[in-house]
């Protein structure tokens, strides 16, 4: 006789750890489960390009989201290393890698994503990484202790903490880049000038314009020595490890007959419920319908994940609303710090109020109709951040319009932005 739940979490991540938690608000009695694949139970991913490379003093289990007994006290039941094979919905069964089959009433899919590979020769030699697990990130970090030299392929969030986190530890790092300047995705060119310029006083390099094309070393697959590049560089190595960013693990949803959206992710609506009402999506798997920032897209960082998870709890149990938070995302580089709120995709133009060259600023991203669509915040002080993250989400939900010439005056302060 197959086990029966209520609710039925697979991912096994922080979607997944707080939508748990946040059923248990709304629902004390109900059978739960959380399914994932790892061999570990939930955690935090922001530690493992940030502190956990460089404090040697972070254990495995640091940067799990809760401790142990977080389970077992909410009547959770925890599945490790257990992978779901497929999902019937006529049925509304699960079939496990063991052979088990559960049921459920209401499954949550978190799923998560994966790193994209670095499709290049040499790129299965010893001491070339990828990183987005937490077993990944150790690995790195041993790696890192015993190496000199460190090539770092991808310029985004991953590669960028990466850099500065190899940098810091005493490595001779190199940055190579497709594009002509890092974060390239949501980044202006001002911002992106003054992250190398940032980086270079650091003693970093970048190879900007610029891709690997194959990784030397000895052997056929033996240790990394040298990354050569499409423009002729060829750059001495010890380890190399590659932010090239992810995929969305749909293959669960798709081949369930799930509705899968243009940009990858498994579609839901601002509820997060999927096309089929018994099914929802979270985290970096879900393509939904945003309330705040009305469009449907697919979000990858860590606040996504843990809000959507508290959000579609709520909602599982029949008592929360439509999600509705403006994004968030944040990044740490040596002893500066950054959060960005809005759509890192719609800004036209920017203007930036403070003083960028002293790291000390926030530039402001607006749509043709001068609206402010994102903002990114810069500081050496984490905790100033706090106030400015409050005050570009609130202006950001107004729809508020930015007087250009006014921003660029000394003394603005954008928190008294009304």
């Amino acid at each position: 006789m197959e086990l029966h739940y209520d609710y039925v979490l697979v991912g096994g991540g922080l979607a997944c750890v707080w939508a748990a938690q946040s059923i248990r608000e709304h629902d004390k009695e109900g059978k739960l489960t959380i399914i994932g694949e790892e061999p570990f139970p939930p955690y935090d991913r922001p530690p493992l390009s940030k502190n956990l490379l460089t404090d040697d003093e972070m254990t495995q289990d640091d940067p799990y989201s809760k401790l142990d007994e977080f389970y077992p006290n909410n009547g959770i039941e925890l599945h490790t290393a257990t992978r779901v094979m497929r999902l019937d919905r006529i049925t509304r069964t699960l079939l496990l890698d063991d052979g088990h089959t559960i049921g459920y009433d209401r499954l949550l899919l978190a799923t998560g994503a994966r790193p994209r590979p670095l499709d290049t020769p040499g790129a299965d030699r010893t001491g070339v990484f990828l990183l987005r697990r937490l077993d990944e990130a150790l690995a790195i970090r041993n790696a890192l202790k015993n190496s000199r030299r460190a090539v770092i392929v991808g310029a985004g969030y991953i590669g960028m903490e990466v850099a500065a986190g190899a940098r810091t530890r005493g490595l001779d790092v190199t940055v190579v880049e497709m594009a002509n300047q890092p974060w390239p995705k949501f980044a202006s060119e001002k911002l992106g000038a003054f992250m190398r310029s940032y980086y270079e006083k650091q003693g970093v390099r970048f190879h900007l314009g610029d891709s690997v094309v194959s990784i030397e070393g000895e052997g056929d697959s033996g240790p990394v020595g040298a990354v050569v590049t499409r423009n002729g560089a060829r750059i001495p190595a010890d380890v190399v490890i590659a932010g090239l960013g992810v995929e969305p693990n749909v293959e669960l949803a798709r081949d369930a007959g799930l509705e899968i959206g243009d940009e990858g992710g498994v579609r839901a609506d601002d509820f997060l419920r999927t096309s089929d009402p018994n099914i929802w999506a979270a985290g970096d798997v879900a393509q939904f319908k945003d309330a705040a920032m009305g469009k449907e897209w697919r979000l990858e960082h860590f606040l996504n994940a843990k809000w959507q998870g508290q959000a579609v709890g709520a909602i599982m149990t029949g008592e929360g609303g439509a999600y509705n938070r403006v994004p968030y995302f944040f990044s740490d580089e040596f002893d500066i710090h950054m959060i960005l709120r809005g759509d890192k995709s719609s800004g036209r133009r920017s203007v930036v109020a403070g003083d960028i060259d002293g790291a000390e600023f926030t530039e402001l991203y607006v749509d043709d109709s001068s609206r402010l669509t994102m903002g990114i915040g810069i500081s050496r002080d984490e905790k100033h951040l706090d106030a400015v993250s409050d005050t570009l989400e609130r202006l950001i939900l107004a729809r508020a319009i930015i007087n250009e010439q006014e921003v660029t005056k000394p003394g603005f302060d954008l928190n008294e932005m009304v």
